[in-house]
């Protein structure tokens, strides 16, 4: 059965008045513990995380709220299972936030369920988008000017070389080969056994040399496809995920030509990085793992900004194909911004078109070197161009050309200048119109006039104290490595790294509104709300004493009929 307590339900008393100084109180009124239990806990996906339980047969669940508060704060602290269940047993100010009473108890097991219900429900997206948008309310938060960046993230797992992958690959199916089917094991050649007999750590260790990491590369590949050639039609065997990872892995490391198997030269980020989490891929630049695109808002009438729209991603993505999705998002969740600063990636012309088509400026360096040219060189944007007809008015001296078209189709403009202005123009030396068969002509495709336009905009004093605003993204990429771990985190698998991503995050935002005076003047007011005698410490302390007294009249009395019970029992024995 379905067990709740709605976060929102006065109390007469607060349990927690006894555990607690006022000092105290007022800090985890200020704090995060104070926001989350009177604001954020009501924003809890309960009902989703209901629909896996019955309404009316078996046992009470857990209470809810604060299950699916405690996967998030484990989540947002970077806790292990052991320490967020230890926590829970002895941090009253967690117990606190999650509006629980001090002597509320749970399971190690039942925390684990918990947290597998939210990753197979893919909870923790709604469950970042209900506090984001409850916050921005709150704050009242000013959208109109965000910016966007990525930043990268380590799973839990080990860095692999290209030998070791396909080495451990190999150890982890024998492994499995030799617990369920010894048979099969023990006819494989005693060679190909000792080989990898060895720790993992230790396989193929006398790569130390080129010929050396040749060589074993090569055996490793082809005691691969000796395993794949052996079992594939076995189906008990095919069908375990250990056999599955192998014969992945030795379609992206490897190839058979003329039945003889070769190592790829290049495969790409999109692989398997480590058999222990096959979901990650690689990234040239920063290395295995996964990514996030973040959005923050950047509004000088801000209190405190806000991330709003962030999308989990394997390390191989690019940013450039990320402008969409997080415009779609941000449209979704009614965040949509009428101007996003982001760095050289993202600000390709064609993202540039995209985000003007909906209403967006995308402010950003264009991405490529600029042409080698004299500064005092004149570019297509020094031309007269006529935005409405698409054709070029007049030259950098004012010179109307004596032919000027565009092919809508193509997105290509023609210009064809007099010889009798050009020859004798005194920019002729720097200018970019061709000397072609007595005419000076100058063709030139729309994406090429508007990345001239843009070069020339970003060298502007205006341009850089617009952009400036930017950088402030690094600071809350370094904020949620360095404060919540979000560099490297405690699991591995799309499912769960997904999904701590997104509570950190989540999180994030619940530091940053924490700092906010708005907030803090909502939490006081709920917290009264809650309690109608929490702001006269006499009232709350005499409530509190008259509560434990009565309770420890009812303990008594029960203890009591314990004791008479057995005695009598004992004298009908």
């Amino acid at each position: 059965m379905i067990h709740t307590i709605d976060p929102r339900q006065k109390r007469l008393f607060d349990p927690f008045d006894g555990l607690f100084t006022d000092t105290g109180l007022k800090i985890l009124q200020n704090g995060w513990q104070g926001a989350f239990r009177t604001i954020f806990l009501e924003k809890m996906p309960v009902n989703a995380l209901a629909k896996n339980f019955s309404k009316h047969f078996g046992a009470p669940t857990k209470e809810l709220y604060a299950m699916a508060g405690l996967v998030f704060i484990a989540d947002f602290f970077g806790w292990t299972n052991q320490q967020a269940f230890h926590n829970f047993q002895f941090n009253y100010d967690l117990k606190f936030a999650l509006n629980v009473e001090p002597s509320y108890d749970i399971s190690l097991r039942s925390l684990e369920r918990y947290q597998q219900l939210f990753r197979e429900d893919d909870l923790a997206a709604d469950l970042f988008a209900g506090l984001t948008t409850l916050l921005a309310e709150i704050l009242e938060l000013n959208v109109a000017r965000q910016r966007l960046d990525s930043t990268h993230i380590f799973s839990h797992m080990a860095r692999f070389g290209r030998i070791r992958l396909m080495a451990v690959a190999v150890k982890r199916f024998l492994t499995q080969l030799q617990r369920h089917e010894k048979a099969d094991f023990d006819a494989l050649p005693d060679d190909f056994r000792s080989r990898y007999a060895t720790s993992e750590s230790r396989l193929f260790a006398d790569s130390k040399t080129a010929e050396a990491c040749d060589k074993n590369r090569q055996q490793a590949a082809e005691d691969m496809q000796l395993l794949i050639a052996r079992f594939e039609n076995r189906k008990q065997i095919a069908s375990r995920t250990s056999f599955k990872s192998l014969v992945a892995i030795f379609n992206q490391q490897c190839e058979v030509v003329e039945k003889k198997v070769k190592i790829r030269t290049s495969v790409g980020g999109n692989c398997i990085q480590n058999p222990s989490d096959l979901d990650a891929s690689y990234d040239a630049h920063k290395g295995p793992g996964y990514q996030v695109q973040i959005s923050e808002t950047c509004s000088d009438q801000n209190e405190v900004q806000l991330i709003t729209a962030m999308i989990p991603q394997t390390a191989c993505e690019h940013d450039a194909d990320a402008v969409g999705p997080v415009l779609d998002l941000l449209e979704e969740s009614g965040f949509m911004p009428s101007e996003l600063l982001a760095d050289t990636a993202y600000a390709g012309d064609e993202n540039v078109q995209l985000a003007e088509l909906r209403g967006v400026e995308l402010v950003g360096p264009v991405p490529g070197r600029s042409p080698e040219v004299d500064s005092e060189a004149l570019t297509l944007d020094d031309f007269a161009y006529n935005e409405t007809t698409g054709v070029v008015d007049a030259c950098p001296m004012g010179h109307v050309p004596g032919k000027s078209e565009r092919d809508a189709e193509k997105q290509k403009t023609r210009v064809e200048m007099s010889a009798v202005f050009c020859a004798s123009c005194p920019l002729v030396a720097k200018c970019p119109v061709q000397r072609r068969k007595g005419h000076y002509v100058l063709e030139f495709t729309d994406q090429q006039r508007r990345t001239a336009a843009r070069r020339a905009e970003q060298e502007t004093e205006v341009f850089r104290d617009r952009y400036r605003k930017r950088s402030g993204i690094e600071s809350t990429n370094s904020g949620l490595k360095n404060r919540l771990g979000l560099g490297r985190l405690r699991v591995r698998g799309r499912g769960s790294v997904f999904r701590v991503i997104q509570h950190k995050l989540a999180g994030w935002n619940l530091l940053r509104g924490s700092a906010s005076a708005k907030l803090r003047a909502v939490v006081a007011q709920r917290m009264s709300e809650m309690c109608p005698w929490y702001e006269n410490r006499q009232l709350r302390q005499l409530f509190a004493h008259l509560f434990r007294v009565r309770l420890g009249f009812w303990k008594s009395a029960v203890s009591d009929l314990r004791v008479i019970g057995s005695k009598r029992q004992f004298r009908h024995i």
